[in-house]
């Protein structure tokens, strides 16, 4: 069961991207052709591949932003979760500052078992600037989203087993599962 609650935003940062998404504003930059926007490519899953350039740009054009917003919300009013997800990063600064638009997005990615979206809750809980710190609603989506292969929910979860965190035992042996796992997501990324 998920647990729904009210979201009270603590502070404002500006970077909130776990480290997986923190190219976004550190200055890296795509080269290469701007990948077409048509009706054959409004299939599902299009969002993300398309929106993937604008996040390694340091200041995406605003022409560029604004057919790849629309294809996202497109396909997240279709019912797609990870374009709901991908929509997200539009309150994130990509587009505007609204975390409270974000954050309800992505709870609603991740009750709907989006791995990002249940890391992105957790590490939140855990230490981000978005969300107070409940380190109960932490080890939940961390759970949630070890359980869907999410490589750094798994190292924090062995990281949690080893040191004691979030209430729970000391258990090395736990910890060590949970590291072996992490150790093969990270060899099929390859």
């Amino acid at each position: 069961m998920v647990l729904r609650r009210k979201i009270k935003i603590s502070t404002l940062a500006a970077s909130v991207f776990s480290g997986v998404f923190s190219g976004v504003f550190s200055g890296f930059l795509f080269l290469g052709p701007w990948p077409a926007i048509s009706a054959e490519s409004e299939l599902k899953g299009e969002c993300r591949v398309t929106l993937r350039p604008l996040l390694l740009q340091q200041n995406p054009d605003a022409a560029q932003l604004r057919p790849v917003r629309e294809l996202c919300q497109r396909e997240a009013d279709a019912g797609d979760p990870e374009a709901v997800y991908q929509l997200s990063f539009f309150f994130l600064g990509l587009n505007s500052w609204d975390p409270g638009k974000a954050t309800s997005l992505i709870l609603t990615a991740a009750e709907r078992d989006i791995p990002e979206a249940q890391y992105w809750l957790a590490w939140q809980y855990d230490s981000g600037p978005l969300l107070p710190n409940d380190p109960a609603l932490a080890l939940q989506w961390y759970q949630a989203s070890a359980e869907n292969d999410h490589r750094l929910a798994l190292e924090r979860l062995a990281d949690a087993y080893a040191e004691g965190d979030f209430g729970l035992r000391v258990d090395k042996k736990m910890a060590s599962q949970f590291r072996a796992r992490a150790e093969r997501c990270a060899e099929d990324l390859g």
